[in-house]
């Protein structure tokens, strides 16, 4: 259980800001972030709280992805 934990800080820590760093294309991307997140959702040992924190953190990521969607279509847009 611990590991879970410790790999849940650690995406929730290093997520955003790497996907938001200035760069482009992002430090890690949106594909690298989801994989990660998935692996955790595929153990069997997740407790519900641990499921919770995940579901929320793919929301931002989603969330991440519709932004960075809108921003680059308006872009083209201009």
């Amino acid at each position: 259980m611990r590991f879970i934990d410790d790999e849940i800080a650690h995406i929730t820590r290093a997520m955003a800001p790497s996907l938001s760093a200035g760069t482009t294309p992002a430090v890690f991307s949106f594909d690298y972030w989801y994989e990660r997140l998935c692996a955790l959702l595929d153990l069997a040992q997740i407790t519900p709280s641990q499921f919770r924190t995940v579901d929320a953190l793919m929301v931002d990521l989603e969330s991440h992805r519709a932004a960075t969607g809108a921003a680059v279509r308006e872009a083209m847009a201009a």
